[in-house]
């Protein structure tokens, strides 16, 4: 790096050595000059010397001296790295190949789109103005992405030229050695710095003059690019404001009222080559998206497989199979499903396509369905389906019509009844609810029918241009309900699939609940597909660039309560950060935590950092919340004191169980998978959330337990450092048995015995004479406490049977009853009919 003081040095000796050589030129052609400037027009080292030379002797402009000789040859140092610096990054020049070879694909596709526009008729195509639309469009982008990059380059251009010649200022260069020696050195070296100054300079200028010639090409094909996307906007503007206009003869008027008489195989034969060029120009700027979506396909692919694999790989044959027969979709039609996830994302996503793309990707997705449907339904939904798909197929052809023929006109008519029969026909199929719910699948074939109606009704009035949309959007649209439903299926079994391959595993996904994860995002999925239909309904009926401009209007436009200024974008972005950081928080707590699937004794490793973590992720959810809304900082103080206020009103208790929430995170009393007791209530503790925490009961119940209450009570943790569990139980025996064979039979109840710990070995202690019996008590060691209630249950019987065995009695309760006194009349009812004797 070079100082701004040090860029000005050797070319200020430039400036003087070349500042006055177009003056001498002009005193030569009149008189004899004085040698008092140099003449750089040839430039050489001898003719370089020469001139300095010369100059030295003028002392007016040239100081002869020896005290800042070091200096003048730091700096000549200094300057020439930085002249080679310059000069290495003109010499790898600036990267505008891609521009020059892209400024006639741009003129192409120009010259189609002029042409296409020079020859729209009476009727055009809505297809056609929208296509012309996408491409300028994208053309704007790739011209707006050209010049950025040119003005970058030309900064930098005007960087290095303002740069090279700051050095002309730097007045220390007039200095030169007295010295003979050392004025030969330094006339070697000023002389090299002089060759260099001129080559970086030249190549400056060239790479100038080159940069703002073709900013000047890029410049106007962005102007006229911009001018041609205004005229599709008042054009589309215009289709909208007459589309329910005439635009076409009567089908009962063919040869009168003629208003654009074309026949229908040219107009084909023309649009189709159209269509072609039109894909071709878009393949070549937006080849990145086919990238993206082939590499998704690659991807989703190697998943399934590699899933499916890990299924056979850990279970039998028969039960790798009976796992995988779940999947009624994946397992069956891997490459159908894949094309069906890829081409019916394309077509929520691709808004800003050329028709042409859309429907090969409509196409490609129906053909993925016709696959998979050939074995799911019945023989006459799966004709149906045919049908539609044929329907599907003409309504693309006729899309990408330019103008308007007299044998399309009947063939909407033709397309609008079939698919009103077809309708109906699919509404009396008791077959279909076997499919997808009849809540889902019959509002779909109702717009269906009443959509062909429509434009039945359209194309008889000759209303041509809207029935195409109308009866286009309606068998798409189906098509595309269908698929959507069936990529839910798709997504669902994927996941499935995954949780299967991994419950073996030591990752998160072993402890996934696949029904618990089903029914949580079933319905979120459901949701999803249902906007992204809407979303193909309003593109279809090209009402999606309306409605976003006006719902984009209504976010963005300013509101004001008071003095605070918001707007609907700002509120719906502040409640979305939240709720997406109050999901994060819960998916940390489900995936980390214990999800009810853990296996006894396994206790998870994070362990009460979850709490930390996921009040991390809610308070910056928070924070960025504010940020991203545009809500200012200063409001969150408010907030806060606001918070604190209804925090010493009535808030204490919920402060109170947050604070010990934290506690519980950093001190770990409990962990989650700990077994624990809290007041009158046992159970594993299954989640410690921010306010409260879970236990699982042993009778199956769910305690909800404040944090406040785990740290204000006695607590008792059975799994704090270990499992293991000292279990108790008393036994008695009668009155002269022989107490060391007793002791000697429970003592051998415990022999061999895998959950019975030998340290500490079990004891068995005489501790009193009973009423009625000699009792003892015993006392041994379980590895789990999972375990104790069975090996007590264990040893207890081993007792018995060998204390029974041995003839050792095990006596039951005795009590000495003794009558005082007796009622006479009980006393007759005793006696025995002519007898004295009671009963």
């Amino acid at each position: 790096m070079f100082t701004k003081s040090t860029w000005l040095l050797p070319i200020i000796i430039l400036c003087i050595i070349t500042g006055g050589s177009f003056h001498a030129q002009a005193q030569r052609k009149k008189q004899k000059a004085k040698v008092d400037t140099i003449h750089m027009v040839t430039i050489d080292s001898a003719t370089i010397r020469k001139n300095i030379a010369a100059l030295a002797k003028d002392s007016n402009r040239i100081r002869k001296s020896d005290t800042s000789v070091a200096i003048l040859i730091n700096r000549i140092e200094d300057y020439t790295l930085m002249l080679n610096e310059v000069m290495s990054s003109l010499r790898r020049g600036f990267d505008t190949v891609n521009i020059s070879n892209g400024l006639p694909m741009t003129d192409t596709s120009l010259a189609l789109i002029k042409y296409n526009i020079a020859s729209l008729g009476r009727t055009p195509n809505i297809n056609d103005i929208y296509t012309n639309k996408v491409m300028l469009e994208q053309l704007q982008r790739k011209l707006d992405s050209w010049q950025s990059t040119l003005f970058s380059y030309y900064d930098k251009l005007v960087g290095i030229n303002d740069t090279i010649y700051s050095l002309r200022r730097d007045s220390a260069m007039r200095n030169i050695p007295a010295e003979n020696e050392l004025y030969g050195f330094y006339l070697g070296q000023i002389t090299n710095l002089i060759l260099k100054f001129h080559a970086v300079d030249s190549a400056n200028k060239i790479n100038l003059i080159r940069i703002g010639l073709l900013q000047n090409k890029v410049a106007n094909r962005y102007i006229e690019v911009s001018n041609l996307y205004e005229d599709m906007d008042y054009r589309l503007e215009q289709h909208s404001a007459n589309m329910f206009a005439r635009d076409y003869r009567y089908l009962w008027r063919p040869h009168r009222d003629s208003i654009n008489p074309l026949d229908f195989f040219p107009v084909l034969k023309n649009s189709l080559h159209k269509s072609g060029k039109v894909m071709g120009i878009f393949f070549t700027i937006q080849w990145p998206v086919f990238f993206v979506w082939l590499l998704l396909a690659v991807l989703f692919s190697w998943w399934v497989y590699h899933n499916i694999k890990r299924i056979k790989q850990n279970h039998t044959e028969e039960e790798g199979e009976t796992i995988l027969q779940h999947t009624q979709y994946l397992y069956r039609f891997p490459i159908a499903c894949t094309v069906v996830l890829v081409t019916t994302l394309s077509a929520v996503l691709s808004i800003r396509y050329p028709i042409l793309f859309t429907e090969i990707t409509w196409l490609l997705n129906a053909t993925a369905l016709t696959f998979i449907f050939r074995r799911l339904l019945s023989p006459t939904l799966f004709r149906i389906w045919l049908l539609m798909i044929g329907l599907l197929f003409l309504y693309c052809l006729n899309n990408l019509l330019i103008e308007v023929t007299y044998a399309e006109q009947w063939g909407l008519l033709i397309g609008s009844i079939f698919s009103t029969v077809l309708g109906y026909r699919l509404l009396k199929e008791t077959a279909l609810n076997t499919f997808a719910p009849s809540r889902f699948i019959r509002p779909v074939i109702k717009l269906f029918i009443v959509t062909s109606i429509f434009s039945l009704v359209l194309v008889i009035f000759a209303r041509v241009g809207t029935a195409k949309i109308m009866g286009s959007s309606a068998i798409v649209n189906t098509v595309m309900a269908l698929s959507l439903f069936t990529l839910v299926k798709i997504l669902m079994e994927a996941v499935y699939l995954q949780v299967e391959a991994n419950k073996d595993s030591s990752t998160f996904i072993s402890f996934m609940d696949y029904q618990d994860v089903q029914r949580k995002s079933k319905t979120f999925l459901a949701i999803l597909a249902v906007v992204g239909w809407l979303i193909i309904i309003a593109r279809n009926l090209y009402l999606y660039d309306t409605i976003h401009e006006s719902i984009s209007d209504f976010l963005s436009s300013p509101h004001q309560i008071g003095n605070s200024d918001f707007t609907f974008s700002s509120v719906i972005i502040f409640i979305l950060v939240i709720w997406v950081s109050t999901v994060a928080s819960q998916l940390i707590a489900y995936m980390f935590g214990s999800t009810g699937q853990t296996t006894s004794g396994k206790k998870t490793k994070f362990g009460s950092a979850l709490l930390l973590l996921r009040l991390a992720v809610l308070a910056g959810g928070v924070l960025l919340a504010f940020a991203a809304s545009g809500i200012p900082m200063d409001k969150l103080t408010i907030v806060i004191g606001a918070l604190g206020v209804g925090i010493g009103f009535g808030l204490q208790n919920v402060v109170n169980n947050l604070v010990s929430g934290i506690i519980l995170a950093f001190e770990k009393p409990i962990e989650v998978g700990d077994v624990i007791e809290v007041g009158s209530r046992s159970g594993t503790v299954k989640e410690i959330g921010i306010r409260s925490s879970k236990i699982n009961a042993p009778d199956g119940s769910e305690v909800i337990v404040p944090n406040g209450d785990l740290i204000s009570q006695q607590l008792i943790n059975w799994t704090r450092t270990n499992r293991t569990r000292r279990v108790t139980f008393l036994i008695g025996v009668g009155y002269g048995s022989d107490v060391k064979q007793v002791t000697d039979i429970i003592k051998s109840a415990f022999t061999d015995r895998k959950d019975v710990l030998t340290l500490p070995a079990p004891v068995v202690q005489l501790i009193e004479f009973g009423d009625n019996a000699v009792n003892f008590r015993v006392y041994f060691w379980v590895g789990d406490l999972d375990n104790a209630g069975t090996a007590m249950s264990e040893v207890l019987a081993t007792i018995y049977t060998a204390l029974n065995n041995a003839g050792i009695e095990l006596p039951y309760p005795q009590r000495d009853l003794h009558i005082r006194s007796i009622d006479e009349a009980l006393m007759k009812k005793w006696e025995k009919p002519g007898t004295d004797e009671a009963v």
